[in-house]
């Protein structure tokens, strides 16, 4: 084989491995029973190329949300991030680094309605978490607690 050959299948192989590794859109479950202030328009998991996502063990993942706060929703002065994870029923509190949306996350507050916004966030999947099936709850609450938005994503441990 050529060299020119085999650099042109190296390179398919990093771009396929790229595009395999890269986060999706993903269309997440609202949570139920749950009165959001917002629309989002957008969310992307990396690495989630298709529901359940697998979370492996000893790795960061990453979550980019697009949202715009509803006409006639309250202006957010803060914004603090809530996460669980739902194991067999039970919601099980996951601490994060972003709990102060503001400051944390590249949105910018006070949240107004009718403009766009763009959250981001990474979690390091500790190496002792078991093997586990779960649903990552991701809600974003204003300053009285209310929901700005709140999902769910089937993932499993891995």
């Amino acid at each position: 084989m050529s060299s020119s050959t085999m650099f042109k299948l190296f390179l398919l192989s990093a771009v396929l491995s790229f595009y395999l590794s890269s986060g999706q859109k993903v269309n997440p479950l609202p949570c139920k029973g749950v009165t959001q202030d917002a629309t989002v328009s957008e969310v992307d998991i990396m690495p989630c190329p298709k529901f359940p996502c697998q979370f492996k063990r000893g790795t960061n993942v990453s979550v980019a949300i697009t949202f715009t706060l509803n006409a006639g929703a309250t202006t957010a002065s803060s914004a603090t991030t809530v996460v669980h994870g739902i194991i067999g029923g039970v919601s099980v509190p996951y601490p994060t680094a972003y709990t102060d949306a503001c400051k944390t996350t590249g949105i910018h507050c006070p949240l107004a309605p009718g403009v766009k916004n763009v959250y981001k966030a990474q979690l390091f999947v500790k190496p002792e978490y078991p093997t586990v099936n779960l649903y990552a709850k991701w809600e974003l609450q204003d300053q009285t607690k209310a929901d700005i938005f709140c999902f769910e994503i089937p993932a499993v441990i891995v």
